[in-house]
């Protein structure tokens, strides 16, 4: 290559690193976006749009354009609290909307025309189909994780909740204690195969480097804020998954501080006997499932470092 050559690629590369727009990291946060109409339907443009983190306290601000539409592309995993104001129009005021990772949650605001001061709350709706991305998106939220049996040989394992979403084989554990001491659960998705996942902690990939159907490192499912999988519709974003693309979210400190208490117990006394128990042979009662005793017990806590 002429030294000619090689300057012109080189300020090519460094008129893109230069005027390109950086990136937010989407797999990290979600996305909010609307429109703003008023009575009759028309756009509002330049409405005020505030988004309150109101766990953190963190305040988010942005202007309507001339189509009457907001967006947030980076805010993180928790709930929220929106105020759209405007001259002439009545404050709306949405609380209780809830922001997952990597998605994208459409919330529009139809405003009413004021002549006082007047302020409307409502509380944000649960939405149940996602309109503004086209991949095959799941979320799993902290309240499933804790709440839902997710019981395996060492413990309890977020990734066990797989079996309830479409298109997975039940997880399992594999490998031995050696090569896998974190005791991870490999699975298929839409037919993949099991080294086609990959696994995602606040942006930084788990993947085992020698043995890449399984995790490195399994969090505590306390610790987990939600566990969001994407398995077809992949954004250029998610790279190196073929299968499913898995992004766990780790709780974050808020101005108060929480805790909690627990104990898990697993008893063979409430299981049903496996058909191929002593099908053949038997050291124990035909009758009783094998003898399975588990206690899980812990605690955590959670709380500020610096308020807001």
């Amino acid at each position: 290559m002429s030294i000619r050559r090689a300057l012109s690629c080189a300020l090519v590369v460094f008129a893109a690193l230069i005027l390109g727009e950086p990136a937010s990291a989407q797999t990290l946060y979600g996305s909010l976006t609307g429109n703003v109409t008023d009575a009759t339907g028309s756009a509002v443009p330049g409405v005020k749009v505030d988004v309150l983190n109101t766990g953190t306290g963190l305040l988010k601000s942005t202007l309507t354009d001339e189509r009457g539409v907001y967006s947030f592309n980076d805010l993180q995993v928790g709930a929220y609290k929106l105020t759209f104001t405007s001259k002439a129009f009545s404050t709306r005021v949405v609380d209780g909307v809830s922001i997952a990772q990597n998605t994208t949650l459409r919330v529009d605001s139809i405003l009413q025309v004021s002549q006082v001061q007047e302020e409307v709350t409502v509380s944000a709706s649960t939405v149940t189909l996602q309109t503004d991305r086209a991949d095959i998106n799941h979320v799993i939220r902290s309240t499933q994780i804790t709440d839902l049996p997710i019981m395996n040989s060492q413990g309890r394992n977020f990734q066990a909740i797989y079996k309830i979403l479409p298109g997975f084989t039940p997880p399992g554990e594999v490998h031995s204690d050696s090569g896998n001491p974190q005791r991870s659960m490999a699975t298929q998705a839409n037919g993949m195969a099991q080294s086609n996942n990959n696994t995602k902690v606040d942006g930084a990939t788990i993947s085992h480097p020698w043995l890449p159907r399984i995790v490195a490192y399994v969090p505590p499912v306390e610790a987990l804020e939600t566990v969001n999988i994407v398995t077809n519709s992949f954004d250029a974003e998610q790279g190196m998954a073929g299968g499913a693309a898995v992004n766990v979210s780790i709780k974050s400190g808020t101005n108060e501080f929480h805790g909690a208490a627990w104990e898990f117990h697993n008893n063979s006394a409430f299981k049903a006997r496996n058909y191929f128990y002593c099908l053949y042979s038997c050291t124990g009662d035909p009758d009783r499932a094998p003898k399975d005793l588990q206690n899980q017990f812990g605690g955590a806590i959670g709380g500020p470092i610096k308020k807001n």
